[in-house]
């Protein structure tokens, strides 16, 4: 028998399937805060989630939100799961509610299939500077819904050449021994500035050396170790603008949705499972790109990090590995999404995932087939969740995510604002 003190989470934790069957029936909403900080992040974040101005410090660079986090076989998952606020104000995880409860909100055949997680990691991104040069294993495609874009941003995606694998390595590595040789030549003092004094620097094509000769000389052990310095400067510059222009600069704005796929020729030829090529998201101008990315959870193999201070982990035969190194085009990612019924297109259609664009107007209802466990996540109004006996299985607004549960079954998304966008993600086997 439960003391009377035990919370919904200590009850839910103790195995209570009565319990887990009702929270079952409705859509689980996380709290909306995991917010995690980048450096590469901008501000954009806390205003699309509405959050309060509190937890919104505008000095703090939060680059991503983990919308749905239940996998704690991925290490950035595992850090940042995702979090259900119960209606006596106790928290549970949602990695352990199905930790607890999987066949419950899973069901027996998704358990069978993908295990007692939730095999996809979307996250809301906020790109205000370049992102890493990253590659993920086969199997680990990803796709990126634009919510918003500045004038003219741009996203690096694909290799734009064919690119010799022992030569792009031999150049990062170097470049990476460049940078720790520069570290060693400034003063301890000065090591935490070198990102600042840099970054602009870098991100002008025709910046020259010299330019950084009084910012720098006078942050050095030894000032006459200029020459040597002005030299790594000079390597390292080239190196970032030469595997920036090895990419390919893909235009975006809001409402684009890019598909990062090897290309189905490349796909064909190599035998693999599909998988991401080389991105790097972001642009040299700081254009800010407020993006939701759906992926599956799994390693990222960090090729080349821009010459950014401090230095992070990088595993470039890892990422040469796993990536085709041959050209793409831009043309190659764009997708172009196709209507399906009323109110839905249909944008990806992988072995991995399914993604479908619900986008009801007031008064119009989109009616969801039952399905297996899924996620939604609402880019734009509000919108109210009906079964398909009318009662009300949740509201979902603008920055918000929630999980379905299988019990869920068939439902509808009603429109409560004049007009929506909620994307609803599926893993196969499909309805359809």
């Amino acid at each position: 028998m439960q003391p009377v003190s035990a919370t919904l989470a200590d009850r839910l934790l103790e195995g209570d399937r009565a319990l887990a069957a009702e929270l079952a029936s409705y859509l689980l909403k996380p709290r909306r805060d995991n917010l995690v900080e980048r450096p590469w992040g901008g501000n954009r974040l806390c205003a699309f989630k509405r959050l309060p101005e509190a937890q919104c410090d505008p000095a703090r660079p939060f680059g991503e939100s983990f919308e749905i986090s239940a996998d704690d076989g991925d290490d950035e998952a595992r850090l940042h799961p995702s979090v259900l606020e119960l209606t006596d104000g106790s928290t549970i995880t949602l990695p352990a509610l199905l930790a607890v409860h999987a066949d419950v909100l899973l069901g027996e055949a998704f358990v069978r299939r993908y295990g007692r997680r939730f095999p996809l990691l979307p996250k809301l991104l906020d790109v205000a500077e370049l992102l890493s040069v990253q590659a993920h294993p086969p199997g680990n495609t990803e796709v990126y819904v634009v919510v918003e874009a500045e004038p003219g941003a741009t996203i690096r995606l694909g290799f734009a050449v064919d690119v010799d694998a022992a030569a792009w390595s031999a150049q990062l590595a170097q470049a990476r021994r460049d940078q720790q040789r520069l570290l060693e030549l400034v003063s301890e003092s000065a090591a935490g500035e070198l990102q600042a004094l840099l970054k602009g620097w870098l991100a002008r094509r025709t910046a020259k050396p010299a330019e950084m000769d009084q910012a720098l000389r006078a942050r050095l052990r030894d000032a006459g170790r200029w020459p040597e310095v002005e030299a790594l400067l000079a390597t390292l510059h080239g190196t970032y603008w030469a595997v920036l222009d090895s990419l390919n600069a893909l235009p975006v704005k809001a409402g684009d949705v890019i598909y990062n796929a090897n290309p189905a020729r490349v796909a064909a030829a190599s035998g693999k499972p599909p998988s991401a090529e080389v991105h790097a998201l972001g642009n040299t101008e700081g254009r800010g790109v407020l993006a939701l990315e759906i992926r599956r959870p799994g390693p990222t193999f960090r090729a080349w990090d821009n010459v950014r201070f401090p230095l992070r982990g990088i595993d470039v035969e890892a990422a040469i590995a796993a990536l085709n190194l041959g050209a793409t085009r831009p043309a190659d990612f764009i997708v172009a999404p196709q209507d399906v019924r009323p109110g839905v297109r249909r944008s990806v259609d992988s072995e991995y995932f399914r993604l479908e664009h619900l986008e009801p107007k007031r008064g119009l209802a989109i009616d969801v087939p039952a399905t297996a466990p899924h996620c939604l996540h609402a880019l734009a109004g509000r919108v109210v969740v009906r079964s398909s006996s009318g009662v009300e299985l949740g509201v979902l607004e603008r920055g918000e995510s929630a999980f379905v549960p299988a019990a869920v079954g068939a439902y509808s998304v009603v429109a409560d604002s004049a007009e929506a966008t909620v994307l609803r993600v599926v893993l196969p086997p499909y309805e359809d």
